[in-house]
């Protein structure tokens, strides 16, 4: 699909990643990008011990590469820092990792210098810890096979036994998952609808796709909610509790906050393909939460704050654009400003509306829940700025992108 921009306005975000974004006349090469395939691994204690040695050599080179930078400034080129670091008097036992984990962990600290200056050195205590390996370092569905021999580990489903890509080895707690980058597979969708979407609270999205409006997720929060008070209540006797129980209230604490994010992306997952199966072309709004829970200037309570952040749309926009990369649906982001407040019939804007579930317009007494008014206005917003036209060529015609699209 080629997108050919208009000189119309200039204020909406075209992100469509699913097809090449091109000038008129300009040709570009097909980016087929990759996925990460995410296989949770459960290794016997001694490979786990082995693991946790490398993870803790890597986790020191990191430190000594971030250390040697902030005194001496970054090389030029991190094959160099490489060399400084690795030729160093490094104890024993991170002489006993592996060379290629303790390359790659000196190239992280490169490239997160280069990015900032104040890049923090990594710690035990982090979540999480991730050992990169090169393409080749995976052999026989293990890594290293010679230096672990005799150790073995299960998998939640079936491992491949080789892996031409470099590889990834992630520790989330005392959770081990192993990680393959693989070719994303662009699938075209049929769909040729059309739907604007509104984000909520009490309904996690509300669309209207020109036929009717469409309530996403309603009321599933309380589940949430029931799961946030109980980490809340857990929360609050932690500081209580007797030392030798805190460790085991930490680590409930730590599979409710779990609990509650596998919720919620599994929400995300499914609705991601729900829409992009059944639309050719969604308008998102911006979603903006961070900004609008922050306490200065908040116009709403502690409760509703936290159920923005909770369902985590911002998230669930950037999973929705990958998704609509692979199966060739547009996504526009469009600004959602005064369109819950705007009358869809009259388009007089109702400043007193408040918290009110039920739009009222207090000039032609036209009324609408106001998630659907919500989605209404999204969609009218959207068709007044940008003219979307899909031929038997795939060709797509729209606004222009803004300058920070």
């Amino acid at each position: 699909m080629t997108i050919t921009f208009l000189p119309n306005r200039n204020w909406l975000r075209i992100s469509s990643p699913s097809c090449t974004a091109s000038a008129v006349g300009s040709t570009d090469s097909e980016n087929t990008g990759l996925q990460s395939r995410k296989i949770r691994i459960y290794p016997e204690p001694a490979l786990a011990k082995v693991w946790k040695r490398w993870q803790a050599a890597c986790r020191y080179c990191y430190n000594q590469a971030i250390a040697y930078q902030r005194q001496h400034g970054a090389p030029k080129t991190a094959r160099k820092l490489r060399d400084i670091i690795l030729r160093s008097d490094l104890p024993g036992w991170v002489k006993d990792a592996p060379c290629h984990i303790k390359q790659n962990a000196v190239v992280e600290a490169w490239l997160a210098f280069r990015r900032s200056k104040d890049a923090r050195f990594r710690s035990v205590r982090d979540r999480s810890h991730t050992l990169q390996f090169n393409a080749g370092n995976f052999r026989n569905g293990t890594w290293y096979p010679k230096l672990t021999r005799g150790l073995a580990f299960r998998a939640s489903e079936e491992m491949p036994r080789e892996w031409a890509r470099g590889t990834e080895l992630m520790r989330v707690k005392d959770r081990w998952y192993a990680i393959f980058p693989e070719p994303v597979n662009e699938q075209c969708s049929l769909a040729k609808g059309v739907i604007a979407l509104d984000p909520g609270v009490r309904s996690f999205l509300t669309g209207f796709d020109g036929a009717g409006f469409v309530d996403i997720a309603k009321g599933d929060f309380g589940r949430i909610v029931r799961l946030c008070y109980h980490l809340d209540d857990l929360q609050s006797r932690l500081s209580k509790a007797p030392r030798p129980k805190r460790r085991r209230m930490r680590q409930a604490a730590f599979r409710l906050r779990e609990r509650i994010r596998n919720l919620v992306d599994e929400c995300h997952r499914k609705v991601a393909a729900f829409l992009t199966d059944n639309y050719r072309l969604i308008f998102l709004p911006t979603f903006e939460s961070a900004q609008m829970v922050a306490k200065a200037g908040r116009k709403f309570g502690s409760k509703t704050a936290r159920a923005m952040l909770t369902w985590a749309h911002y998230r669930f926009k950037q999973f929705l654009k990958f998704q609509a990369k692979k199966k060739n649906v547009v996504v526009v982001e469009v600004s959602e400003a005064y369109t819950s407040k705007t009358c869809t019939k009259c388009g007089h804007i109702h400043t007193k509306l408040g918290g009110a579930k039920v739009f009222r317009c207090p000039k032609c007494n036209h009324r609408l829940p106001r998630d659907w008014q919500g989605a209404l206005g999204v969609m009218l917003r959207a068709l007044q700025d940008t003219a979307i036209l899909f031929s038997s060529g795939q060709d797509a015609i729209a606004a222009p992108l803004s300058d920070n699209a």
